[in-house]
């Protein structure tokens, strides 16, 4: 971890270094270009994508160009382009539009393998803490390529879809909507005398009058109109969604004791949402859920071919006291 963290930040001042002056020590071509200054593009807070990776190049074909030479290696671009694909989409966009972004990522290429060189020559790759990690990279890489290949062959087919849409089509419904009016009683007292009086069909209106709060925006079971009945019992807030407009609640309780009287005086009904306009949301559930499933089933695979056993009860024992 701490050569790591020394690696990072030599890396991260020679950079900060190269971008000020020229470098002699890397050779860009037979005279270096003047560099003209652009606004850093950040990327973009989006989530990852990956993108398929072209072959490498083993040599320079027609359209390659040298890009630096380490010693007796030449590095050429179809070496750095093959590296900057699997780039998440927006530092791929970086790569391509941008030329000190480019430049950056490239002196940070380079500098990564004259340090490695480097180490190489001072022997650090036969250093017991190197090689463990070196193990450890190795062995993610693969696991990471073999993760890879299984889900790229995943098909998302049209039935599969409409599957997956009839199942779970209450998930993509518009809920039903209410708009409510509601009175405060004083205490039990009140909320009864209240209640006595709509029970004989006196208008909510009526009964109310000034003491009615007016809640004009829609609620439904996950919207709330009014945080003071966020309070109320999950099964008491539901069964306000039973009752037809033109209707009033039972006396209804909040957890600060708070009492309620609820008269529905609109109803929306729910209403199912068409395929096509869910559908990107359907797929992307769809191919999540199937990426899941595909790597569980692979794990469990691998366990069983290599005859896997992990010890829980042991390290449940070895936890630290608290």
């Amino acid at each position: 971890m701490y050569r790591k963290s020394i690696l990072v930040v030599v890396v991260c001042s020679f950079l900060a270094v190269g971008v000020c002056f020229e470098t002699s020590c890397f050779a860009w071509g037979k005279k270096r270009e003047e560099v003209t200054a652009e606004p850093k593009v950040e990327p973009k807070a989006e989530p990852k994508i990956e993108t398929k990776v072209e072959p490498q190049n083993e040599s320079a074909g027609a359209n390659d160009y040298l890009i630096a030479e380490i010693g007796s290696r030449k590095v050429y671009f179809s070496e750095i382009n093959r590296i900057a694909q699997k780039l998440n989409r927006f530092l791929k966009e970086n790569f391509e539009t941008s030329q000190n972004w480019r430049l950056n990522f490239i002196r940070q290429y380079i500098a990564q393998i004259a340090l490695a060189e480097m180490a190489e020559k001072e022997g650090l790759e036969k250093d017991k803490d190197v090689m463990e990690d070196i193990e450890k990279a190795r062995q993610g890489i693969l696991a990471e390529k073999l993760v890879t290949d299984k889900l790229l062959q995943i098909v998302i087919a049209e039935e599969d879809i409409r599957a997956y849409y009839q199942e779970n089509k209450d998930k993509y419904r518009i809920k039903e909507k209410i708009k409510i009016d509601y009175i405060n009683p004083k205490d039990q007292k009140d909320a009864e005398k209240i209640l006595k009086k709509l029970s004989k069909g006196q208008p909510f209106k009526k009964v109310g009058g000034r003491k009615i709060v007016e809640v004009d925006s829609w609620m439904s079971e996950d919207m709330p109109s009014t945080p003071e009945l966020e309070g109320i019992k999950p099964e008491d807030k539901k069964m306000l969604f039973t009752f037809e407009a033109g209707t009033n609640s039972q006396l209804l309780e909040n957890k600060d004791g708070k009492l309620f009287v609820v008269y529905v005086k609109e109803k929306d009904p729910a209403k199912d949402r068409p395929l096509e306009e869910v559908r990107q949301q359907v797929q992307s559930e769809l191919m999540r859920k199937t990426n899941e499933r595909v790597i569980t089933d692979l794990v469990r695979d691998a366990f069983q071919k290599e005859k896997v056993t992990i010890h829980e009860s042991a390290i449940i024992e070895n936890m630290p006291k608290k």
